[in-house]
């Protein structure tokens, strides 16, 4: 069994919305019913409900939970509640769904001893990734002045209606931020519409099904996911594994993505608290499965931040893992191997 390295999110904090119409809902991918995507958070996400008739109020409940979430938590909009927070000398009123995501965040260190650590903020700005990443100088000479100093995550106040981040960081929940919004997107779903879903949200997935009905007519479904190193393998039918998830998450990170020259080195978005450092290590990606979302993609980052150490921490955790080597091999923990989510998976040795 899995340790819950982080717990479930409250319901949702954004309002609900009434399902529309489907008839003012723009056509979903290709004209396949049951299935929608699009582009949010900077990243893409995919969309996919048990009762195909529901895919278009799916969406528009989706699209409002993801917008509130980018107005509340983006390090990249100078109007978010993050922002403000950040520039701020003292607490700052900011939205419930801000709230929820520090709160994450925070468990998210506390559980891993800091090595998902959401006060990076200026190191990744000093670093160069200062703005959305498609806008981010693929190669910048400009040498990189790392902050000296900066406060322990320990520091950063949270209230249920005020933020405050101590004066010598700010706040970055690149970490948690994408997997708490698609717990966020899933649990709307649940409680407003009768049928099973499944949310992509840059990778982090979620799948959840509303609470049985007298009837026992809301059931769980076995969704099918593609694990590969990248988006485009997946996409051209050469996935490192397939899965299926019928409630919870599933998360990959890695640290091939997000990469960009400064200061004639290389970096990318997966620092390592300890040393300020970009994280390195042999794993080319760690998935994990979790109860939520954000607690399959806290042990993916902590993996990927442990490196070399990261099997053993993750066995000893209980975490339900898969990590890809530099040189393509697969280890999968224990956990993964009794969970009995892949399909052909060997039998026998995790490693």
């Amino acid at each position: 069994m899995m340790v819950a390295l982080v717990r479930p999110p409250a319901p949702s904090p954004v309002t609900p919305v009434a399902p529309p119409p489907a008839s003012t809902v723009a056509p979903v991918l290709a004209g396949v019913a049951g299935v929608a995507s699009w582009r949010a958070l900077g990243t893409y996400v995919h969309l996919r409900t048990a009762d195909p008739d529901l895919i278009g109020s799916a969406r528009a409940i989706a699209e409002h939970v993801l917008d509130a979430v980018d107005v509340a938590c983006s390090r990249f909009r100078g109007d978010s509640d993050l922002t403000r927070a950040n520039r701020a000398t003292g607490p700052v009123a900011v939205s419930p769904v801000l709230v929820g995501a520090v709160r994450v965040a925070l468990e998210a260190a506390e559980v891993t001893d800091g090595l998902v650590d959401p006060t990076l903020g200026r190191l990744l700005e000093a670093a160069g990734y200062d703005r959305t990443f498609t806008m981010v100088h693929a190669h910048d000479p400009t040498p990189v002045a790392l902050p000296q100093r900066r406060a322990s995550w320990r520091e950063v106040r949270v209230t249920d209606a005020t933020l405050e981040v101590p004066p010598t960081v700010s706040l970055d929940l690149g970490a948690t931020g994408k997997a708490y919004a698609a717990d966020l997107v899933a649990l709307a779903l649940c409680r407003l519409l009768p049928t099973a879903v499944v949310v992509s949200v840059g990778g982090d997935v979620r799948a959840a099904a509303p609470e049985p009905s007298d009837s026992g007519s809301a059931a769980g479904v076995a969704w099918p996911v593609e694990l590969g190193r990248s988006l485009a393998e997946v996409d051209a039918g050469r996935p490192v594994a397939s899965v299926r998830v019928e409630d919870g998450g599933i998360a990959t990170s890695s640290a091939t993505v997000r990469r960009w020259e400064r200061g004639g080195r290389q970096w990318h978005h997966v620092l390592d608290p300890r040393t300020g450092e970009p994280a390195a290590g042999p794993w080319v990606t760690v998935t994990a499965l979790g109860p939520t979302c954000v607690a399959a993609n806290t042990a993916t980052t902590a993996a990927l931040v442990l490196g070399h150490d990261a099997p053993d921490w993750l066995e000893r955790h209980e975490v339900a893992a898969l990590l890809v080597h530099a040189d393509g091999a697969l280890l999968r923990t224990p956990a993964w191997l009794a969970a009995g989510v892949e399909e052909n998976a060997p039998v026998g040795g995790a490693r």
